[in-house]
């Protein structure tokens, strides 16, 4: 007889019993008397260490056994992180690597930020964040951030008190309207709310557990995404009027009624008419932020300080011509504007010699249409289409670009710009790298390496004749960490635009002699920590001066003050603090219970 056939018979009573068996005896009173903490959250990314949990905290949390027994330093495990992190064959995959590091051990996640930030500001900022915004939908797994969409207008505070933290003091919210140069993205853009509030920690030190990263999902109008079967956001046109407005009315109203008034709102890719209107709305109302705006403002305005600095050409004197109307171009216009009316220029003649180049040519008395924030800048002349006829016209010592549109700044124009000026300035500000007006390499070959040159995207260093040049990045992310630090610390009650001012001219002093000798206009990036401590600790001493802030009475010392509400990127101690108490004395004994007083009655009763 073949007993293999037997043996799956055989088998199948055997797992019943096993588990009558173990159910018999699992119970051990002296193991069901200890109280273990709930693994899950130990293991939470706000909590676990990992391998850096010390023997002692492994056994007392419960944990020991569920990782291998070997103990790690921080800084061992920065070192595996950094080689994992290396070995990945992509940026995208560089990024899912990064996002699975913040969901396991998000301290580490933040130091290894931090401390090799040159190499990652381009994966979890642009260009990278580009295309995690453009495949969103296709590598989503799990949400670390408020989704608000048009169908829960009415219940927004609702949303706000489903959300995982407690004590959220800023939040980074976006509409999807006009990212990077991608254009609507419509609930794909949370990732650029979600790589904004990064950087908050990680070059802020803004503590994670006090940021939230909103999306208002209002549809949209990006037809490749309404037919994207991945597409996360709402399948609808994208909603206008007065319902949209409502909307972000409603917001705004049920954070600082969920936060508080000092809540800090950093408004981040509108489209640049709703931009322009809800910062003017809410600017004094609110303590609200808008960095394509003010952000890019005060960094082109600390470019230009710079170039100042190297050429000898005061600004006043200088003629600046901005190809592009969109919120980046307008609000560097208009910092440009009030830091020369603080110069003591007359409101006139402090936009004589600013130019702006929209999609319908030079802005002049005859534009239709123009931005309200542009009117200023309109000149009477006659109108002009072409980049280059306007450059040899103009003659600028500063072009800026804001476009969108790569490869604008082409041979003939950058060559006109080297032909008119000894050192001419040229801003590319456009992302992603491919929507960058020109390339830094393009820049300095046609100006036989005289430009100083500043762009939004990174560019490798370029090498013209033996001498090379390393381009330098107009990066909002030098600031806006400081912007937020000082409006959170300072409990500002609202942003001025002079604040912007001093962090322009904060930034600027940041560029070191040795820096501006060699033609960079900002700092470099890996000393972004640095400097927006700097320009956090600037603002604040503006708003306590300036009876901005909510904070009575004044710090002595700012930057103690400001010191003191930073994140910490070291591991502390797991364990809850334990100290020694007096031995108690004995408890004393109970005294005998005296009797109980007879009453009348029983005493008659008993005499009977």
């Amino acid at each position: 007889m073949d007993f293999r056939r037997l043996h799956p018979l055989l088998r199948l009573p055997a797992r019943p019993l096993l588990s009558f068996c173990r159910g018999v005896n699992i119970y051990d009173d002296e193991m069901d008397q200890i109280a273990r903490p709930d693994w899950h959250l130990i293991m939470d990314g706000k909590y676990n260490k990992g391998l850096a949990f010390t023997i002692k905290e492994r056994q007392r949390l419960g944990i020991m056994g569920l990782m291998p027994c070997s103990v790690r330093s921080i800084e061992d495990q920065m070192e595996a992180a950094r080689t994992n992190f290396e070995a990945r064959p992509s940026d995208i995959s560089r990024f899912t690597y990064l996002s699975a590091v913040h969901h396991r051990h998000r301290r580490l996640y933040y130091r290894f930020i931090r401390e090799n930030i040159e190499k990652v500001l381009p994966i979890v900022y642009t260009p990278t964040v580009g295309d995690v915004v453009a495949t969103y939908g296709l590598n989503f797994q799990h949400a670390t951030s408020l989704f608000i969409s048009i169908h829960d207008k009415g219940h927004i505070r609702d949303l706000m008190h489903n959300w995982i933290d407690n004590g959220v003091r800023a939040i980074c919210v976006t509409d999807g309207g006009r990212v990077l140069g991608l254009g609507d993205m419509g609930a794909n853009a949370m990732g650029i709310s979600l790589g904004k509030m990064i950087l908050y920690t990680a070059l802020g030190g803004l503590p994670p557990s006090t940021l939230m990263p909103v999306c208002l999902d209002v549809g949209t109008d990006n037809q490749a995404l309404l037919q994207d079967p991945l597409y996360v956001g709402a399948r609808i046109p994208r909603v206008k009027g007065p319902e949209y407005e409502e909307l972000v009315e409603e917001f705004m109203q049920a954070a600082v009624k969920c936060f508080g008034h000092t809540v800090f709102i950093h408004f981040e890719d509108f489209a640049t008419p709703n931009a322009l209107k809800f910062l003017d709305q809410y600017q004094y109302k609110y303590c609200c932020f808008n960095d394509d705006i003010q952000g890019t403002g005060a960094t082109g305005l600390a470019g230009f300080i710079n170039v100042e600095k190297i050429t000898g050409l005061k600004l006043e004197d200088t003629v600046f011509l901005f190809v592009g109307a969109g919120s980046a171009a307008l609000g560097i216009a208009n910092m440009l504007a009030i830091e020369l009316e603080e110069r003591g220029i007359s409101y006139e003649d402090a936009t004589k010699n600013v130019y702006i180049i929209d999609a319908n040519g030079l802005l002049t008395c005859e534009s239709p249409n123009p931005p309200e924030q542009a009117k200023r800048f309109v000149k009477p002349m006659e109108p002009m289409k072409d980049l280059l006829a306007v450059v040899e016209k103009l003659k600028p010592s500063v072009l800026l670009g804001a476009t969108g549109i790569g490869g604008l700044f082409n041979e003939q124009v950058l060559k006109a710009m080297a032909k008119n000026h000894k050192r001419p300035a040229v801003f590319a500000l456009s992302n992603p790298t491919t929507n960058s007006e020109c390339t830094a390499e393009q820049a300095f070959t046609h100006t036989e390496g005289r430009v100083l040159f500043g762009s939004g995207s990174p560019f490798p260093p370029v090498v013209i004749d033996g001498k090379r040049y390393k381009p330098a990045q107009a990066n909002n992310c030098l600031i806006f960490p400081g912007i937020a630090l000082a409006a959170i610390t300072a409990k500002a009650r609202y942003l001025p635009n002079s604040v912007f001012s001093v962090v322009a001219h904060e930034l600027a002093r940041n560029t070191t002699q040795e820096q501006l000798d060699a033609a960079t206009l900002f700092p470099p990036i890996k000393d972004a920590s640095k400097v927006a401590f700097n320009v956090g600790v600037a603002m604040a001493q503006y708003l306590f001066d300036n009876d901005l802030s909510n904070i009575y009475p004044k710090p002595e010392d700012v930057c103690e003050f400001v010191k003191k509400s930073l994140y910490t990127f070291e591991y502390q101690n797991s364990l809850p603090t334990t100290w020694a108490y007096p031995e108690q004395p004995p408890t004393p004994p109970t005294p005998p219970a005296n009797p109980r007083p007879k009453t009348d009655a029983q005493e008659e009763k008993n005499k009977g």
